[in-house]
């Protein structure tokens, strides 16, 4: 079973508004996630919430049963609370069923089902700790860990740069997953990188 783990909790302090909600060719940022991610071979998609929940809810709660909603009351101490609060739940529902828990930004619209395939189908045939997705040799998402780093996943913190750590310990044991797809290198933090999306997609 592949758990996708999606971090939808964060404040967008750097955007004008909450980048998730922002419109992209007509959807909420974080609905042309969540849509593409359902379309790819995940078992189950564990919405991580806190900041502007409601609102969030509202723009997907129609897309699917396979949603979990989540939500992470320490969002505001960092982006590792989440992915916390994520593999947390996801492991005391569903335990030993779990084989590997994919985890995304809610801003990596532009991520196609054919690239979360890719990278769950490279895991699932060769199983190594952590499979991730790469566009032009520029690692990206997702991000895919076995099951046996969860209890090291629920260690992280802000200080030891969140999931960085663990991605830098098993660098060795880490699969890279070329693919030709940009999307899975994209997101946006400011306004300003729509236009560096824009761009990478015209290419």
């Amino acid at each position: 079973m592949i758990l996708g783990v999606i971090l939808a909790a964060g404040e967008s302090r750097r955007f004008p508004g909450n980048k998730l909600l922002f419109k992209w060719k007509g959807k909420p940022v974080i609905r042309h996630t969540l849509e593409n991610a359902l379309k790819s071979k995940i078992d189950k998609i564990i919405l991580v919430l806190g900041h502007d929940k409601d609102k969030i809810i509202n723009v997907v709660k129609d897309l699917d049963d396979k949603i979990a909603y989540v939500y992470n009351p320490k969002y505001r101490e960092g982006m590792s609370t989440s992915v916390k609060t994520g593999v947390k739940y996801a492991y005391e529902k569903y335990g030993e069923k779990i084989e590997g828990i994919l985890i995304t930004p809610g801003d990596t619209a532009w991520i196609p089902p054919e690239a979360y395939n890719m990278v769950i189908e490279e895991f699932l045939e060769k199983k190594p700790l952590i499979a991730v997705a790469s566009y032009q040799g520029r690692r990206g998402h997702p991000i895919i860990f076995h099951r046996s780093l969860i209890p090291e996943i629920q260690e992280i913190s802000e200080e030891t740069r969140g999931l960085k750590k663990i991605t830098k310990k098993y660098r060795l044991y880490t699969l890279v997953v070329e693919m030709p797809y940009p999307g899975v290198v994209l997101d946006i933090d400011t306004y300003n990188d729509l236009n560096r999306v824009k761009y990478m997609l015209k290419k």
